[in-house]
């Protein structure tokens, strides 16, 4: 029993140590809003698909029967009506081309007709036909730019989405590395805080034999456990700092909050070559990947205002087309030769369907036909607003992207202030502490000869602590500073060597 108990201890406190690397690893598999992103990267080119969808051939097949009844006061109906039945097959293609074309293509159709009229010498009749037409705007909407400008500005939006999942992808690095700095921090806080209790304790301990054998005034002793008690206060404090930081960390890498996890890593200054001020602005130019996204917004706007402009042109058509006819049939039974006498049928289209396809196979029997239109919409003033509206949009953007580079460079510039500043911090912070630890010791020492007081030398340790988290906290905000100016230099990515595949 004993034995399982101890099992389920093991298994429900379970705790695993995790590193930088692996929470960064951790958080790029399971975070939502990365998750959301990539999904948003597949919308943008389902969008791009859908618009490109105009290029589309389209199949057609057509199948119709037609069993007609004419009342008719021809002497050649029987009883004043007409029967006739109509069977037409056909199929073909159409689509439109990117450089304006419209196109269609009926490679063949094929219609039977049977009549029982007098004056039809042919019954069953067969006509084939294949046909082939084109369209071409010369003025509006010619030529692929025009054509092909609402795919360029899907494909834009579609390269915005990926660079916005690189963005968000940058920004969850540098959450991570934040928080875990943080916890770290708080961790060493810990280690700090119980020093100080430990400390403490010892000098009561030290205090009790020296007030037993009456060398040392019972105040001291009383001042000694006062300092335990408030600093126990303070590991309870640092502890549930170090909590909520861990907290924060599982938040960042998208971790359950009741996964037991311990940080594996130590605070450290990271040993990195900075670049100079005057190089910052330009490098954030670069690779900002909000200034990418601000540029493509500024040639999709450009693009939207060719197109409107385009579509300020009159609508000026050129059509042409062209085909074959065949024809094939049989005598009909109902034709009235004692008044028309023998019907007049050539043998090449006396034998039914197969005369029909060879007459069209022969190409004997060729029409064609060119024609032009123009349609000029009066006023145009849809166009004319289109028009002036992307316009607008136009310099609305350029004038966004001279507001962003001046962020940018505000921000890589401040980041890089940071970053020195923290570095210089750690050096004074180093000073102080070795400062700390010889005022310390030689507190220590007058303690025991009876020079210093028992106040003297709680104050001595509670200045070594604070000088020790001061240290440490310098470590830290200059390794989150540093991430941070990689971030505002677009980079981040690059120096953790993470490419995102197209």
């Amino acid at each position: 029993m004993r034995f399982l108990i101890i099992i389920i201890f093991l298994f429900t406190n379970y705790s695993y140590a995790i590193s930088l690397d692996s929470a960064i690893n951790y958080a790029l598999i399971n975070n939502k809003d990365l998750k959301i992103s990539s999904i948003d990267i597949q919308r943008s080119l389902g969008v791009v698909k859908s618009d490109s969808s105009i290029y589309d051939i389209n199949f057609s097949a057509n199948f119709e029967y037609q069993d007609l009844k004419s009342p008719s006061t021809s002497a050649f109906a029987n009883n004043d009506k007409i029967n006739e039945t109509i069977t037409s097959y056909s199929f073909g293609f159409d689509g439109y081309l990117e450089s304006g074309t419209k196109y269609f293509l009926t490679p063949f159709k094929l219609k039977k007709i049977e009549s029982d009229l007098g004056t039809n010498s042919m019954s069953p009749k067969w006509e084939s036909s294949f046909e082939l037409g084109l369209s071409q705007n010369i003025l509006k909407d010619f030529g692929p730019s025009v054509n092909n400008s609402f795919i360029i500005v899907s494909k834009n939006n579609s390269k915005i989405s990926k660079i916005q999942f690189e963005k968000m992808v940058s920004k969850t690095i540098l959450n991570v590395k934040t928080n875990f700095y943080n916890a770290l921090l708080a961790k060493k806080n810990i280690e700090l805080a119980n020093s100080s209790l430990a400390l403490a304790e010892d000098l009561v301990k030290k205090n009790e034999y020296q007030v037993e054998a009456g060398t040392l005034p019972k105040l001291s002793l009383l001042q000694a456990k006062a300092a335990v008690a408030f600093r126990q206060v303070e590991l309870i404090k640092a502890e549930n700092n170090y909590d909520l930081s861990l907290d924060n960390f599982k938040i960042s890498i998208s971790m359950p909050l009741d996964e037991q996890v311990t940080l594996d890593g130590i605070i450290e200054k990271n040993s990195e070559a900075i670049s100079e001020l005057s190089d910052v602005s330009s490098i954030a130019f670069n690779n900002r990947p909000e200034i990418r996204q601000r540029e493509l917004k500024i040639k999709s706007s450009q693009q939207m205002v060719e197109y409107y402009r385009n579509q300020l042109l009159p609508d000026f058509n050129l059509e042409a087309s062209l085909g074959y006819a065949g024809l094939g049939g049989s005598k009909s039974n109902n034709y009235s030769s004692a008044i028309l006498g023998p019907p007049s049928i050539d043998s090449k289209y006396d034998s039914g369907l197969n005369d029909s396809i060879d007459n069209l196979r022969s190409g004997e029997n060729l029409s064609w036909k060119v024609g032009a239109s123009i349609n000029i919409p009066l006023g145009n003033v849809k166009a004319k607003g289109n028009l002036k509206s992307a316009k607008a949009k136009m310099e609305i953007d350029s004038i966004k992207l001279e507001q962003l580079l001046d962020l940018v460079s505000l921000e890589a510039r401040s980041s890089w202030r940071d970053v020195i500043t923290n570095l210089k911090n750690i050096d004074a912070a180093k000073i102080g502490l070795e400062l700390q630890k010889e005022i310390l010791e030689n507190e220590q020492e007058r303690f025991n000869i009876g020079l210093s007081k028992t106040n003297d030398v709680l104050e001595a340790q509670t200045e070594l602590i604070e000088a020790e988290l001061s240290y440490n906290k310098s470590l830290a905000d200059f390794n989150i500073s540093l991430n941070e100016h990689k971030y505002s230099l677009g980079i981040l990515l690059k120096d953790k060597k993470i490419i995102l595949d197209n």
